[in-house]
């Protein structure tokens, strides 16, 4: 339970970091210069990057999830911990 805990405050130091945001700025920036540049006809192109934008977002996805798994396990202790003896 301690370990998820510790795994959730550490996904949220990483994703809350200056230089984290500061990737994911320039990522997205750079999927939306690339969308631009693509013919409407280029569907192959079209289809790599949303593969790529679809694999960044799981990847963001997989760390706020972490996130929240922590949050529940902070719960839990919390809960075990203030639960009258006998319990």
């Amino acid at each position: 339970m301690t370990d998820d805990i510790l795994r959730g405050q550490r996904a949220k130091s990483i994703l809350e970091d200056s230089l984290m945001i500061e990737a994911q700025e320039h990522i997205e920036a750079e999927f939306w210069r690339l969308f631009k540049t693509l013919a409407p006809a280029d569907i192959d192109g079209l289809q790599k990057l949303k593969g790529m934008q679809y694999l960044h977002e799981k990847y963001l996805a997989y760390l706020r999830s972490v996130i929240n798994n922590g949050k529940l396990a902070q719960l839990d202790l919390d809960r075990v911990q203030t639960r009258p003896r006998g319990y």
